[in-house]
């Protein structure tokens, strides 16, 4: 329970960083100042990365199994694995823009990583 926990908890957080930070941007007239049909898409596609980055961090369910929870190197990759992938995926399939990919990424790592040093203090 603890480790579906870990993936709503960086879902959530992450998700309400990015719409924040779109909102923010759209108010600037950084992004979405012309007036048309797709002024709202910044926001699905920040959601929408979000949900595919917690599904690729299901893998972290293996940390349920002992042996992987007391070796670091697959407990790390357990974590960040898959969702570096994706965002590397993200990277190349944007290679036009590459950062708005990267920008909505960004808060759901960084709230992985929290979690997971939390998670690995707990073990020591």
């Amino acid at each position: 329970m603890k480790y579906l926990r870990i993936i709503l908890y960086c879902f959530l957080i992450s998700t309400i960083l990015c719409l924040f930070g779109v909102f923010v941007l759209q108010k600037t007239k950084v992004i979405g100042a012309a007036d048309s049909d797709f002024i709202n898409l910044p926001y699905g596609i920040a959601v929408g990365i979000n949900i595919c980055l917690a599904i690729s961090t299901l893998p972290v369910l293996f940390n349920l199994n002992n042996a992987m929870r007391s070796c670091p190197l697959r407990s790390t990759s357990s974590f960040f694995l898959l969702p570096t992938i994706l965002i590397l995926l993200s990277l190349l399939l944007m290679w036009d823009e590459p950062w708005p990919g990267v920008l909505f990424a960004l808060p759901y790592l960084l709230v992985l990583i929290i979690f997971f040093i939390r998670f690995r203090r707990e073990q020591h």
